[in-house]
């Protein structure tokens, strides 16, 4: 049997882990046995479906299948004893698999739509270089044999009530499953993350936004899930120092010294290398996952999201910066036209894989030039000047010490001010909340 590795492969095994956890899921689609490409996989499958068909779709208590009802299925005593109970089916015990069988269904449907794509251009070119088709017949018959191509997920119709069904069948009633930011004044006006749905936190260069991206991610991990961070801008090293000061509350520039192997008044003490050391092992640093992506371009960033979010388990993306995505000579766009098209095609990726999408974004300096008590606004946000209608949450990060119109000495106590902006919310009130921000050790904590 294949090892993890393959995308498609992955997503078939996540697919029967999610079914394990969720068996009712079956009683309401349509022949997805189609839809696997590896026959072991599909062995296994079908005696998932055979363990699932035994009961009865009323049961209010069909919410998970044991693996001795797989191992009492028809398909497993017709000789598929290769399938050893207590190990391939076992994997598919992992509490790390996350992920609901709606979301890894529409992944298979695409997955099996681009083989039938791939296999029919193959057939049909093989035939065109034998002389066995003209081109204009080769194209004919790529075109009735495609045309039946469906994604559930794309413009299908559905009545309310099965809406409104669905979402109440399927609310939260584990906290673990509802993301937040970790922050309680935060929360209470923009509510738990919406899957599918963008929030964009803009700011000025160094006025804390990659500092925030970690903090909310570092929140996130702690509360038990899996974080996706694209880093546009910063390396992995930088992220690494950053997260081991947030952690140890040893300052960062002691780690970059150190890590660069630089001696003298920055050299760590005994007391300060301990909490390092603690600090490594800590476990929800296992639950973020960065991606060094500076350079990729749209396609790249797009499958690294999926490979996030069925690799890994990711719960929530994270991008940073919007702005550092990659644009080759190719593209006839313009940068403002460029950036929304980007916009809208990672949040049609995050909505179909059900995950919410965080993005950061450059703020442009026309702010700077206006009087106080002028704060910057989602309309100064770098070739988006429709940010705040693109966004469901929207805001600001501002930290006054950075504000060049400030007087000085002002400014000076105001140096572990930060304030989150909120714009545009379309779940509560706008307002700015204030927050301590410790910049030495990259912490972020409400006031």
């Amino acid at each position: 049997m294949q090892k993890l590795g393959d995308t498609t492969w992955q997503t078939e095994f996540y697919f029967l882990a999610s079914i394990i956890n969720q068996p009712r899921y079956l009683f309401g689609v349509e022949q997805p046995h189609k839809l696997f490409a590896n026959e072991d996989l599909l062995s296994m499958f079908r005696m998932l479906e055979q363990a699932v068909s035994r009961r009865d779709k009323a049961d209010p208590l069909i919410d998970k299948i044991d693996l001795y009802e797989i191992k009492c299925t028809p398909e497993f005593s017709k000789g598929n004893a290769k399938f050893d109970v207590a190990g391939y089916w076992s994997d598919l015990l992992d509490p790390t698999i996350q992920g609901s069988p709606d979301k890894f269904h529409r992944l298979l449907e695409q997955y099996s739509a681009l083989r039938l794509i791939q296999n029919t251009f193959q057939s049909k070119l093989e035939q065109l270089e034998n002389g066995l088709l003209s081109p204009e017949e080769a194209v004919s018959k790529i075109q009735s044999d495609v045309v039946g191509l469906h994604f559930t997920e794309q413009y299908e119709p559905q009545n309310l009530r099965t809406m409104v069904t669905s979402l109440w069948d399927n609310r939260a009633t584990d906290v673990k499953t509802t993301i937040t930011t970790g922050f309680e004044k935060l929360d209470k006006v923009i509510g738990a993350l919406v899957p599918g749905c963008t929030y964009l936190w803009s700011a000025r260069t160094s006025h804390g936004k990659s500092s925030w991206v970690a903090e909310v991610a570092n929140n996130q991990a702690k509360a038990g899930h899996h974080v996706g961070i694209i880093s546009l801008e910063d390396s992995k090293s930088v992220w690494s120092s950053r997260w081991l000061s947030k952690v140890s509350g040893v300052s960062l520039g002691k780690i970059r010294d150190n890590v660069l192997q630089k001696s003298g008044d920055d050299s760590l003490t005994e007391d300060e290398e301990e909490t390092i050391e603690k600090a490594t092992f800590e476990d929800h640093m296992e639950r973020i996952h960065i991606v060094d992506a500076k350079g990729a371009q749209l396609a790249e960033i797009l499958r690294i999201m999926n490979d996030l979010v069925v690799r890994q388990g990711c719960e929530v993306i994270w991008l940073d910066y919007l702005q550092a995505i990659y644009a080759d000579a190719r593209n006839t766009r313009s940068r403002r036209d460029w950036l929304e098209y980007c916009w809208a095609m990672m949040e049609r990726e995050a909505d179909r894989m059900g995950v919410p999408l965080m993005l950061t974004a450059q703020l442009n300096r026309e702010w700077e030039g206006q009087p106080l008590p002028i704060m910057p606004s989602l309309r100064n946000t770098e070739w988006l000047g429709a940010a705040e209608q693109k966004c469901y949450v929207g805001a600001i990060i501002y930290r006054p010490y950075r504000d060049a119109r400030i007087d000085q000495d002002k400014r000076n106590t105001m140096f572990n001010e930060l304030f989150i902006n909120i714009e545009k919310s379309k779940q509560g009130e706008n307002l700015a909340i204030q927050y301590n921000f410790e910049p030495s050790i990259c912490q972020i904590t409400e006031k």
